[in-house]
């Protein structure tokens, strides 16, 4: 039999998989474990069978200055798409910038938050009868980092989080009857993969279940290039506990009926019927914060900068989910589904909760808090009555906040939305017509206490967003430079992410983003700054596993998940553009956008914001 050759895989350099498991993979494909053994003996004898989650150790990219410079002087240099001899002058000018600095490297930032997803599904396991545990592997060891590797592309990958042997020893101790592990990260999956190994080195019989965004992308790489058993899709949070009384015997089903999962069998892989996406999150939207150590997660810094309040928990938090937009490089839709909120007593009980926990700050992780203004609006009284200051992480829909301004017209809002207004605006327009304005959203933001949010502003060209799918209102400069100057007069910090290197396909071949549109971008960032942003912060276009356009960009991205899929490393070659000359691209856009020393801030802290 042929083996499976993955659509994604961790570099070749990567240390190998070592299970027996793992071998057997390499010539056919062995049967997922359909029971766990102890956890069945277990239940059968009535003690609480246990179930351990995991977030791996994760890896970023430090590329030397030195090796890019090369790989820049061997870029061809005639034909339509030539290197000019501009733009090295100019990258070259950046580069000897950064040297002249002490900057040898550009490092991949290290992030990380409270694994909610993985919270969510161990807080349904819990009130379903088991012994939840979860290990963040990342924090637990955020402070030890050391080279892992040196990739086959010439960057040195650097693993940061607790080692294989602290991991091993703590699987031991635990002795779980199942084991889950988050791969939200598709740029993470190597040190997921590694760790599924692990668990199959230290114990075989333990059934291995793997959930988030990645896996549900890619199910069959997961299943075929590594030992987990099992993949759990989409949203796990009523699908993962079906799956673990199967397991455990708890429940007599095959597991074959359970819907949302994906397994080996039968030298293949089967994928079950989907589950159709929640209706009402709100009993899920409670998440059992005993299960993580919040002390971990409430340093002085969080990505947008430094903390509100200097007691107390910092903890992260959802008040919806899902997203309407239908960006095609995002694959939040198919892993959430369409926009839904929880219910407002919910979420007035839930802040209650937390503040009784000790929490006195509020990171909203929302993916698209302001698809509906009126409901960010109770969000606002509810955080407020609470005193709980806060940041928005997800993103602040740009459009949004546009579409709010009184100069625009519903009709001029209808017209600039792709044929999509009532999807992407109808309840912005309720607000609309309700007297919302973008002036008084951003004032009622601030008053209850919003100090600083992630403004999605991602593009000046309008054609970029347009082959997106995205609305084109981010584009208009005058409009959005209001919104900026709003924020900056009610004081909230308004950190502007850009996204640099589109490429989409068309009827007719690529959209394909020129140095000259990407720099367009770049000044649009610069400009935003001068006008009030806070920090200019972007990223590169990376579309992602489970996103509409991911299997049609292929033949532009690399294979490669540990050099690519960051969003602050380059994942597509085009003829317009190489890898490196991304990476710098994106690099110019923070020094131009923020200046040298808002650069050095940004690697010193670790965070977006200085």
């Amino acid at each position: 039999m042929a083996r499976h050759q993955p659509i994604l895989s961790p570099d070749s350099n990567r240390p190998g998989l070592e299970s027996r498991i793992a071998w057997e993979l390499k010539d056919g494909v062995p049967d997922s474990l359909f029971v766990s053994v102890s956890g069945e003996e277990n239940a059968r004898a009535g003690r609480t069978p246990r179930v351990l989650l995991l977030v791996p150790p994760y890896t970023r990219i430090s590329r030397p200055l030195d090796l890019m410079l090369q790989n820049l002087s061997d870029a061809h240099t005639d034909g339509p798409f030539a290197y000019t001899a501009e733009s090295f002058a100019d990258d070259l000018t950046l580069i000897r910038a950064l040297q002249s600095e002490g900057i040898t490297r550009l490092e991949e930032m290290k992030r990380a938050g409270i694994p909610m997803g993985l919270l969510r599904v161990g807080t349904a396991a819990r009130n379903a009868g088991y012994d939840m545990r979860i290990i963040d592997a990342v924090f637990e060891g955020w402070g030890q980092e050391q080279k892992l590797f040196t990739s086959s592309e010439g960057s040195e990958v650097l693993q940061y989080g607790l080692d294989a042997r602290t991991l091993a020893e703590k699987i031991r101790e635990f002795n779980p009857d199942i084991v889950g592990i988050s791969i939200d990260y598709t740029h993470q999956w190597g040190n997921a993969r590694a760790l599924v190994d692990l668990v199959k080195q230290v114990n075989e019989t333990i059934p291995v279940v793997v959930g988030g965004t990645h896996a549900t992308g890619l199910p069959e790489d997961v299943l075929l290039d590594s030992p987990a058993d099992y993949v759990v899709l989409r949203q796990a949070d009523v699908t993962f506990p079906l799956l673990l009384d199967t397991l455990t015997g708890r429940k007599k089903m095959p597991v074959g009926e359970i819907e949302g999962i994906a397994y080996r069998k039968g030298g293949g892989v089967r994928q079950t019927r989907p589950r159709a996406f929640l209706e009402d999150f709100s009993p899920l939207a409670s998440p059992d914060y005993s299960l993580v150590n919040l002390a971990l997660y409430s340093g002085p810094y969080h990505s947008g900068g430094r903390r509100k309040t200097d007691e107390g928990y910092l903890v992260y938090g959802f008040t919806s989910a899902g997203c309407n937009t239908r960006c095609t490089f995002c694959a939040i839709p198919g892993v959430q589904g369409g926009w839904t909120r929880i219910d407002e007593t919910r979420l007035d009980r839930n802040l209650a909760d937390l503040v009784d926990l000790g929490v006195r700050e509020f990171i909203v992780e929302d993916d698209h808090l302001l698809h509906d203004p009126l409901w960010a609006l109770k969000v606002c009284d509810a955080l407020e009555n609470h005193h709980l200051p806060w940041f928005e992480e997800g993103g602040i829909g740009l459009f949004n906040l546009i579409a709010l301004l009184p100069e625009l017209t519903e009709s001029e809002v209808r017209r600039l939305g792709n044929g999509r207004a009532e999807t992407i605006y109808g309840k912005t327009l309720d607000a609309k017509r309700n007297g919302v304005t973008t002036e008084s959203m951003i004032r009622r933001m601030a008053e209850s206490g919003c100090y600083s949010v992630y403004l999605a502003v991602e593009s000046a060209n309008a054609d970029s967003l347009g082959t997106s799918n995205k609305p084109r209102l981010n584009s208009l400069p005058h409009h959005t430079q209001r919104v900026v100057e709003l924020f900056r007069a009610v004081g909230i910090a308004a950190t502007a992410g850009l996204m640099l290197g589109f490429v989409n396909p068309t009827g007719d071949g690529a959209y394909v983003e020129s140095r000259e549109q990407i720099m367009n971008t770049i000044r649009y960032g610069a400009f935003l700054r001068e006008y009030g942003a806070t920090f200019i912060n972007p990223f590169l276009f990376t579309p992602l596993p489970g996103a509409p356009h991911f299997k049609a960009l292929l033949p532009y991205a690399t294979r490669n998940t540990d050099e690519g899929y960051s969003h602050e490393f380059c994942t597509l070659t085009t003829p317009h553009l190489s890898k490196d000359e991304r990476n710098l691209l994106r690099v110019k856009a923070i020094v131009d956008g923020n200046g040298m020393e808002g650069y050095k801030m940004m690697l010193q802290t670790g965070t977006w914001a200085t």
